[in-house]
Protein backbone atom coordinates (compact mmCIF):
# COMPACT_ATOMS: atom_id res chain seq x y z
CA UNK A 1 0.00 0.00 0.00
CA UNK A 2 1.19 3.25 -1.23
CA UNK A 3 2.53 5.55 1.95
CA UNK A 4 0.32 8.38 2.62
CA UNK A 5 0.62 12.07 4.37
CA UNK A 6 -1.89 13.55 6.51
CA UNK A 7 -2.73 17.17 8.07
CA UNK A 8 -3.00 17.72 11.40
CA UNK A 9 -5.54 19.96 12.94
CA UNK A 10 -4.75 21.19 16.35
CA UNK A 11 -6.70 23.55 18.63
CA UNK A 12 -5.41 24.62 22.35
CA UNK A 13 -8.40 25.90 24.11
CA UNK A 14 -10.64 25.92 27.12
CA UNK A 15 -12.50 23.10 27.56
CA UNK A 16 -16.02 24.48 27.47
CA UNK A 17 -15.15 25.37 23.76
CA UNK A 18 -14.21 21.24 22.86
CA UNK A 19 -17.10 19.90 21.79
CA UNK A 20 -18.37 22.75 19.59
CA UNK A 21 -14.69 22.56 17.93
CA UNK A 22 -14.81 18.81 17.82
CA UNK A 23 -18.20 19.00 15.85
CA UNK A 24 -16.88 20.98 13.22
CA UNK A 25 -13.46 18.87 12.61
CA UNK A 26 -15.68 15.57 12.90
CA UNK A 27 -17.69 16.73 9.37
CA UNK A 28 -14.53 16.32 7.50
CA UNK A 29 -11.83 14.36 9.83
CA UNK A 30 -13.64 10.90 9.26
CA UNK A 31 -10.99 9.13 11.53
CA UNK A 32 -12.61 10.68 14.43
CA UNK A 33 -11.23 13.49 16.42
CA UNK A 34 -9.63 13.72 19.85
CA UNK A 35 -9.88 16.10 22.67
CA UNK A 36 -6.88 15.52 24.66
CA UNK A 37 -7.73 16.71 28.45
CA UNK A 38 -4.51 15.77 30.56
CA UNK A 39 -2.07 17.78 29.17
CA UNK A 40 1.21 18.73 31.27
CA UNK A 41 2.62 22.44 31.19
CA UNK A 42 -0.91 23.97 30.15
CA UNK A 43 -3.38 25.42 32.46
CA UNK A 44 -5.18 23.20 33.70
CA UNK A 45 -8.45 24.27 32.02
CA UNK A 46 -7.26 23.67 28.52
CA UNK A 47 -7.65 20.63 25.97
CA UNK A 48 -6.15 19.88 22.98
CA UNK A 49 -8.60 19.07 20.17
CA UNK A 50 -7.03 17.55 17.06
CA UNK A 51 -7.91 15.11 14.19
CA UNK A 52 -6.12 14.44 10.88
CA UNK A 53 -6.85 15.25 7.28
CA UNK A 54 -5.94 12.99 4.41
CA UNK A 55 -3.62 15.46 1.75
CA UNK A 56 -5.91 14.34 -1.14
CA UNK A 57 -7.89 16.25 -3.59
CA UNK A 58 -10.52 17.52 -0.63
CA UNK A 59 -7.87 18.78 1.50
CA UNK A 60 -7.64 21.94 0.44
CA UNK A 61 -11.28 22.66 0.32
CA UNK A 62 -11.89 20.39 3.55
CA UNK A 63 -9.38 22.97 5.08
CA UNK A 64 -11.34 26.04 4.11
CA UNK A 65 -14.25 24.82 5.32
CA UNK A 66 -13.04 24.17 8.73
CA UNK A 67 -11.41 27.56 8.80
CA UNK A 68 -14.77 29.03 7.39
CA UNK A 69 -16.83 27.55 10.34
CA UNK A 70 -14.17 28.79 12.72
CA UNK A 71 -14.16 32.26 11.62
CA UNK A 72 -18.30 32.43 11.94
CA UNK A 73 -17.94 30.48 15.44
CA UNK A 74 -15.48 33.11 16.66
CA UNK A 75 -18.24 35.85 16.16
CA UNK A 76 -20.12 34.20 19.18
CA UNK A 77 -17.23 31.76 21.12
CA UNK A 78 -14.20 33.49 20.51
CA UNK A 79 -11.65 30.47 19.49
CA UNK A 80 -7.92 30.50 19.04
CA UNK A 81 -6.90 29.71 15.31
CA UNK A 82 -5.86 25.97 14.71
CA UNK A 83 -2.25 25.02 13.80
CA UNK A 84 -0.77 22.32 11.25
CA UNK A 85 1.52 19.86 11.08
CA UNK A 86 2.20 17.07 8.16
CA UNK A 87 2.35 13.80 9.47
CA UNK A 88 3.12 10.56 7.75
CA UNK A 89 1.91 7.10 8.32
CA UNK A 90 3.92 6.42 11.08
CA UNK A 91 3.25 8.81 13.23
CA UNK A 92 -0.11 8.79 12.72
CA UNK A 93 -0.32 4.98 13.68
CA UNK A 94 1.39 6.26 16.92
CA UNK A 95 -1.12 9.18 17.54
CA UNK A 96 -3.59 6.17 17.46
CA UNK A 97 -2.07 4.27 19.72
CA UNK A 98 -1.29 6.88 22.58
CA UNK A 99 -5.16 7.65 22.39
CA UNK A 100 -7.75 5.14 20.85
CA UNK A 101 -9.61 3.25 23.13
CA UNK A 102 -12.02 1.01 23.32
CA UNK A 103 -15.57 2.27 22.33
CA UNK A 104 -18.78 0.91 23.02
CA UNK A 105 -21.64 0.87 20.46
CA UNK A 106 -25.35 0.47 21.21
CA UNK A 107 -26.27 -2.82 23.84
CA UNK A 108 -23.82 -5.50 22.55
CA UNK A 109 -21.20 -4.04 20.57
CA UNK A 110 -17.71 -2.81 21.38
CA UNK A 111 -14.49 -1.69 19.08
CA UNK A 112 -11.09 -3.06 20.16
CA UNK A 113 -7.89 -1.74 19.35
CA UNK A 114 -6.03 -4.56 18.16
CA UNK A 115 -3.40 -4.31 20.75
CA UNK A 116 -5.96 -4.11 23.49
CA UNK A 117 -6.09 -7.45 25.49
CA UNK A 118 -9.92 -8.58 26.01
CA UNK A 119 -10.94 -8.02 29.53
CA UNK A 120 -12.14 -11.33 31.37
CA UNK A 121 -15.85 -11.22 31.84
CA UNK A 122 -16.46 -8.93 28.70
CA UNK A 123 -20.41 -9.49 27.73
CA UNK A 124 -20.18 -7.64 24.08
CA UNK A 125 -19.17 -8.99 20.77
CA UNK A 126 -15.51 -7.62 20.41
CA UNK A 127 -14.53 -6.00 16.98
CA UNK A 128 -10.94 -6.04 16.69
CA UNK A 129 -9.91 -3.03 14.33
CA UNK A 130 -6.21 -1.56 13.57
CA UNK A 131 -7.12 1.74 12.69
CA UNK A 132 -5.32 2.26 9.49
CA UNK A 133 -5.84 4.94 7.10
CA UNK A 134 -8.89 3.46 5.80
CA UNK A 135 -12.56 5.18 7.00
CA UNK A 136 -14.02 3.69 9.94
CA UNK A 137 -12.07 3.35 13.08
CA UNK A 138 -15.16 3.66 14.85
CA UNK A 139 -14.31 6.68 16.43
CA UNK A 140 -16.82 8.78 14.07
CA UNK A 141 -20.34 9.32 14.65
CA UNK A 142 -21.40 8.16 11.15
CA UNK A 143 -19.46 4.74 11.83
CA UNK A 144 -21.15 4.44 15.07
CA UNK A 145 -24.66 5.24 13.51
CA UNK A 146 -24.20 2.36 11.04
CA UNK A 147 -23.45 0.30 13.99
CA UNK A 148 -26.19 0.41 16.07
CA UNK A 149 -28.76 0.35 13.08
CA UNK A 150 -27.05 -3.17 12.37
CA UNK A 151 -27.85 -4.23 16.02
CA UNK A 152 -31.52 -3.56 15.33
CA UNK A 153 -31.62 -5.01 11.75
CA UNK A 154 -29.14 -7.86 11.44
CA UNK A 155 -31.02 -11.84 11.39
CA UNK A 156 -29.19 -14.58 11.93
CA UNK A 157 -27.96 -16.27 9.23
CA UNK A 158 -28.95 -13.37 6.70
CA UNK A 159 -26.24 -12.06 4.31
CA UNK A 160 -25.02 -8.66 3.55
CA UNK A 161 -23.50 -6.37 1.28
CA UNK A 162 -21.00 -3.89 2.34
CA UNK A 163 -20.58 -0.86 -0.35
CA UNK A 164 -17.57 1.09 0.41
CA UNK A 165 -16.65 -1.02 3.10
CA UNK A 166 -13.57 1.21 4.34
CA UNK A 167 -11.73 -0.70 7.13
CA UNK A 168 -14.62 -3.26 6.81
CA UNK A 169 -15.68 -2.43 10.23
CA UNK A 170 -19.56 -2.80 9.26
CA UNK A 171 -18.99 -6.31 7.29
CA UNK A 172 -17.21 -7.63 10.78
CA UNK A 173 -19.76 -6.06 13.18
CA UNK A 174 -22.70 -7.94 10.82
CA UNK A 175 -21.00 -11.42 11.36
CA UNK A 176 -20.87 -11.27 14.77
CA UNK A 177 -23.69 -10.19 14.97
CA UNK A 178 -25.12 -12.99 13.34
CA UNK A 179 -25.11 -12.82 9.63
CA UNK A 180 -23.85 -15.89 7.58
CA UNK A 181 -21.83 -14.15 5.10
CA UNK A 182 -20.75 -9.96 3.97
CA UNK A 183 -19.68 -9.11 0.52
CA UNK A 184 -17.54 -6.19 1.06
CA UNK A 185 -16.31 -3.73 -1.90
CA UNK A 186 -14.60 -0.95 -1.87
CA UNK A 187 -12.79 1.09 -4.98
CA UNK A 188 -9.67 1.91 -2.78
CA UNK A 189 -6.64 -0.43 -2.31
CA UNK A 190 -6.01 0.98 1.17
CA UNK A 191 -9.60 0.28 2.48
CA UNK A 192 -9.52 -3.34 0.66
CA UNK A 193 -6.35 -3.85 2.69
CA UNK A 194 -7.42 -2.59 5.79
CA UNK A 195 -10.53 -4.71 5.70
CA UNK A 196 -8.57 -7.74 4.97
CA UNK A 197 -6.27 -7.25 7.64
CA UNK A 198 -9.08 -6.59 10.29
CA UNK A 199 -10.92 -9.50 8.91
CA UNK A 200 -7.90 -11.82 9.92
CA UNK A 201 -8.08 -10.08 13.26
CA UNK A 202 -11.51 -11.50 13.96
CA UNK A 203 -10.73 -14.68 12.43
CA UNK A 204 -13.66 -14.39 10.09
CA UNK A 205 -12.00 -14.53 6.67
CA UNK A 206 -14.00 -17.24 5.75
CA UNK A 207 -17.38 -15.17 6.18
CA UNK A 208 -16.09 -11.41 4.18
CA UNK A 209 -16.10 -11.49 0.81
CA UNK A 210 -13.44 -8.94 -0.16
CA UNK A 211 -13.19 -7.17 -3.42
CA UNK A 212 -11.84 -3.71 -5.46
CA UNK A 213 -15.59 -3.13 -7.08
CA UNK A 214 -18.66 -0.87 -6.80
CA UNK A 215 -22.44 -1.51 -7.09
CA UNK A 216 -22.19 -2.24 -11.12
CA UNK A 217 -19.36 -5.03 -10.39
CA UNK A 218 -21.70 -7.31 -7.86
CA UNK A 219 -25.00 -6.82 -10.27
CA UNK A 220 -23.04 -8.26 -12.82
CA UNK A 221 -22.25 -11.27 -11.47
CA UNK A 222 -18.61 -10.83 -9.97
CA UNK A 223 -19.42 -12.33 -6.74
CA UNK A 224 -21.51 -14.81 -4.47
CA UNK A 225 -24.43 -12.77 -4.82
CA UNK A 226 -25.85 -9.91 -6.62
CA UNK A 227 -28.69 -9.13 -3.92
CA UNK A 228 -28.97 -9.49 0.02
CA UNK A 229 -31.54 -8.69 2.69
CA UNK A 230 -29.41 -6.42 4.15
CA UNK A 231 -27.14 -3.50 1.99
CA UNK A 232 -24.91 -1.27 4.17
CA UNK A 233 -23.34 1.95 2.59
CA UNK A 234 -21.75 4.32 5.26
CA UNK A 235 -20.85 7.07 2.85
CA UNK A 236 -21.10 10.71 2.24
CA UNK A 237 -24.32 12.20 0.42
CA UNK A 238 -23.03 12.54 -3.11
CA UNK A 239 -21.44 9.38 -3.24
CA UNK A 240 -25.12 7.86 -1.69
CA UNK A 241 -26.83 9.61 -4.60
CA UNK A 242 -24.64 8.48 -7.18
CA UNK A 243 -24.78 4.72 -6.23
CA UNK A 244 -28.51 4.91 -6.35
CA UNK A 245 -28.25 6.04 -9.42
CA UNK A 246 -25.44 2.72 -10.67
CA UNK A 247 -28.33 0.84 -9.50
CA UNK A 248 -27.71 0.68 -5.09
CA UNK A 249 -31.43 -0.08 -4.58
CA UNK A 250 -31.21 -3.44 -6.80
CA UNK A 251 -28.79 -4.70 -4.72
CA UNK A 252 -31.52 -5.23 -1.87
CA UNK A 253 -33.82 -8.14 -2.06
CA UNK A 254 -37.81 -7.62 -1.77
CA UNK A 255 -38.65 -6.61 1.38
CA UNK A 256 -35.33 -6.42 2.55
CA UNK A 257 -33.43 -3.56 4.67
CA UNK A 258 -31.13 -0.95 3.43
CA UNK A 259 -28.80 1.32 5.84
CA UNK A 260 -27.33 4.05 5.20
CA UNK A 261 -25.30 6.63 7.12
CA UNK A 262 -22.84 9.21 6.58
CA UNK A 263 -25.39 11.88 5.81
CA UNK A 264 -25.73 15.47 7.62
CA UNK A 265 -29.33 16.07 9.61
CA UNK A 266 -29.91 18.59 6.99
CA UNK A 267 -29.48 16.16 4.15
CA UNK A 268 -31.82 13.38 5.33
CA UNK A 269 -34.70 14.64 3.41
CA UNK A 270 -32.71 14.83 0.15
CA UNK A 271 -31.57 11.19 0.74
CA UNK A 272 -35.12 10.09 1.63
CA UNK A 273 -36.64 11.56 -1.50
CA UNK A 274 -33.72 9.87 -3.57
CA UNK A 275 -34.54 6.22 -1.85
CA UNK A 276 -38.41 6.66 -2.02
CA UNK A 277 -38.07 7.14 -5.85
CA UNK A 278 -36.30 3.85 -5.80
CA UNK A 279 -38.64 2.49 -4.06
CA UNK A 280 -37.53 2.65 -0.59
CA UNK A 281 -39.55 3.88 2.83
CA UNK A 282 -38.05 5.70 5.59
CA UNK A 283 -38.33 3.26 8.80
CA UNK A 284 -35.98 4.62 11.07
CA UNK A 285 -33.61 7.51 11.66
CA UNK A 286 -31.14 8.15 14.13
CA UNK A 287 -29.20 10.84 15.15
CA UNK A 288 -25.67 11.89 16.83
CA UNK A 289 -24.79 15.22 16.52
CA UNK A 290 -24.67 16.84 13.33
CA UNK A 291 -24.80 13.04 11.74
CA UNK A 292 -27.55 10.72 10.96
CA UNK A 293 -27.84 7.18 10.33
CA UNK A 294 -31.45 6.20 8.09
CA UNK A 295 -32.74 2.28 7.71
CA UNK A 296 -35.09 2.13 4.58
CA UNK A 297 -37.19 -1.04 3.66
CA UNK A 298 -37.74 -2.12 -0.26
CA UNK A 299 -41.60 -2.12 -0.65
Amino acid sequence: MDKQTWLEVSFILPGEQAEVVAEILNRYAHQGVVIERDLENRKKNQVRVFAYLLEDDMLEHNRQEIEKAIFYLDKILPVPAPTYREIHDEDWMAAWKKFYRPVEIGKRLIIMPAWFKEKSGQSRLPIRINPGMAFGTGTHPTTQLSLELLEKYVQPGMEMIDVGCGSGILSIAGILLGASHSIAVDISDAALQSTQENVTLNNIHDKIETGKASVHEILAGQFSATQAPLVVANILLKILEELFDLGMGDLVCDHGSLLLSGILNDQVDEITEKARAKGFALLEQVTQGDWSGLAFRKE
